[in-house]
């Protein structure tokens, strides 16, 4: 239990960080509005001289810079910085940590010294393909939409990323500022970047968190030999100033026992019911001069070296590594060697990792469904510091499509929304008066007919493969996207449903059996499997989810009562053309590969 004056404290924090985030937002519109070449504007709202993007392939990058483009163009992102989107090299899984050595290389070719030498770099990993977001897995996570205050069209994370970061650049020395697609960092302490640093170093961003957020996040052992940390923490929140520390060990993922083992990480409350703190990673800073020692290191890497930008970058000075070997061995993996090659290259350029503990600060992820909808419609004072607001409370609507932006359309969201149980996210979808959605559901890019029903905790959207071919996907909140099984029996969806027993009854010749190649076998997933059919049209492909629904729920239904189940032998009231099959893996590719061509035409 908090105590009240924590509470209190929590509350000034949250309000700072609003205010904070709103002067940035009022930055940001006049950026948006100035000419390039203005140099008083470029001193009063400083912007970022080079954004680069992070893509997992050359089809996603080729997506990120047409959406960037698209931006660019409708003058809703600032023309003022050079954008790039870099993405890992085909048939490589050089993973975050490699992505980075590598942007540093391709910008060390793109530009001249003395140009970098004086840029400030805006570097968002957004590679990855959002398994455990899937509404967002085909555009990326980077383009998922969170809604706003006054804007029908809400804010993608590229834009807030653009944002959050702007009073930042007041201090910020040229270098790299990284960050990821699906963290969000709010901070508010003074004097960011007060005191000089020295060239070769990195500088990680530390925010105040439970021992349970730090078991699953890189957790900073700090050395205070004056408690500057405890003392800064019990000043009111806006009196509070980004503290720089020398940095004595990171842990990666420590579990608790780890983290009650050493000592001085663990930072107890003040009070007897106070909650535990650790200083956990986030985004991190370092200079041109650490970047040129990454872009020579790039080409030592293997491409399958799988480095990770946080625990195999920040941990380059620990000591206690059970990889800390003076030479490398045979008998070390490409990972391993790759993280020996990193951390010898750092040594002997004399790096060092300091670290600016935030105290006025908090971190958010957005990485699952069940975060994203906190997020979006429950979290009051997430969307309170990034200025979120629902439609009506706990029911997040956004509209990127112009054709939804009618006043008959209004009036229907307005009319429907006594049928959409809270909390619920809408984007891209009408939802008729007579449709029933239960709570805690996602629903993009699908127009749901006049009976509709979408059970409890539900994620529905659609994608475009082709001219005529829609698939649409229906999975839990609460969904595995990542387990694996064996077989369509032992897979299952919505937590409790195995796979095989509710795929259409009806279809095509080729059965998503018969999908499943030697190689897919016994590493089947939600993400892989290909049991989602295709059909000609979205609506019929929003008959076919709805239909998977309702197979699902008699399950259930069946389940709980302890009938017998005999989903697979009943017969579906409308029962749309079944063209084809596809997983969420391959479909996402589809619709990224149509999304291109539709550019190119």
């Amino acid at each position: 239990m908090e105590s009240f004056i924590e509470r209190t404290r929590g509350g000034a924090l949250s309000n700072l960080l609003r205010d904070t985030h709103a002067q940035n937002l009022a930055a940001y519109r006049r950026i948006l509005t100035s000419s390039p070449v203005t140099a008083t504007a470029t001193q009063l709202d400083p912007f970022w001289d080079v954004v680069v993007v992070t893509a997992g392939d050359a089809q996603q990058r080729l997506v990120y810079e047409q959406r960037i483009n698209q931006e660019l163009d409708g003058g809703r992102i600032p023309s003022q910085a050079k954008y790039h989107v870099v993405d890992d090299p085909p048939g490589s899984k050089i993973g975050s940590g490699g992505s980075t050595l590598l942007v540093m290389k391709v910008l060390k070719d793109l530009y001249p010294p003395e140009f970098l030498n004086k840029a400030r770099v805006l570097l968002i990993h957004a590679g990855g393909y959002s398994t455990r977001l899937p509404h967002v897995s085909a555009r990326g996570k980077v383009f998922t939409i969170l809604p706003q205050a006054n804007s029908r069209q809400g804010i993608h994370v590229m834009e807030l990323k653009l944002v959050l970061y702007l009073h930042l650049l007041r201090s910020m020395p040229p270098g790299v500022f990284l960050t990821s697609a699906d963290g969000i960092e709010l901070f508010a302490s003074k004097d960011p970047f007060s005191s000089e640093l020295k060239p070769f170093t990195i500088t990680a961003l530390a925010h105040p968190s439970s021992t349970q957020i730090g078991s699953t996040h890189g957790v900073y052992l700090l050395k205070d030999p004056n408690e500057r940390v405890i003392k800064d923490k019990t000043l009111p929140a806006h009196e509070q100033s980004a503290l720089l520390l020398e940095c004595e060990r990171f842990l990666h993922k420590p579990s608790l026992d780890v983290m009650k083992a050493t000592q001085n990480v663990i930072y107890h409350g003040s009070s007897s019911d106070a909650q535990d703190i650790v200083y956990t990673d986030s985004c991190y800073y370092f200079d041109p001069q650490t970047a040129g020692v990454m872009a020579n290191t790039y080409a030592m890497l293997s491409s399958d070296c799988d480095l990770e930008a946080w625990a195999d970058i920040l941990s380059f000075q620990d000591q206690y590594s059970s990889d800390c070997q003076d030479t490398l061995s045979t008998t070390m993996d490409s990972h391993q060697k790759s993280q020996r090659i990193v951390r010898q290259a750092f040594l002997d350029a004399g790096m060092s990792l300091k670290v600016m503990v935030l105290n006025a600060s908090k971190f958010y992820h957005l990485g699952t469904m069940e975060e994203f909808i906190a997020g979006t419609c429950t979290d009051e004072e997430f969307m309170s510091e990034l200025h979120i607001r629902n439609s009506n409370p706990g029911i997040a609507r956004v509209y990127t499509e112009q054709q939804d932006s009618s006043q008959d359309g209004q009036q229907q969201e307005q009319k429907s929304e006594s049928h959409i149980q809270a909390p619920g996210y809408i984007e891209n979808s009408l939802i008729p008066f007579s449709a029933r959605i239960q709570s805690h559901s996602i629903i993009v890019d699908s127009d749901l007919p006049v009976d509709a029903m979408i059970p409890l905790g539900s994620c529905l959207f659609t994608l475009q493969l082709r001219e005529h071919e829609f698939v649409t996907f229906t999975f839990s909140v609460k969904d595995d996207m990542k387990k694996v099984a064996t077989t369509l029996q032992d897979l299952n969806i919505f937590e409790l449903v195995p796979v095989s027993e509710v795929l259409s009854p009806s279809g095509p010749d080729i059965s998503p059996l018969s999908l499943l190649t030697t190689s897919s076998k016994g590493m089947l997933s939600l993400w892989t499997a290909p049991v989602f059919e295709i059909a000609r049209s979205r609506t019929a492909s929003i008959q076919l989810a709805l239909n998977r629904l309702h197979r699902i729920q008699h399950y259930l239904y069946q389940a709980e009562s302890g009938a017998k189940n005999t989903v697979k032998n009943r017969t579906d009231p409308v029962q749309p053309e079944v063209v084809d099959w596809t997983s969420l893996k391959d479909a996402a590719r589809r619709a990224r590969g149509y999304c291109i061509h539709e550019e190119v035409e």
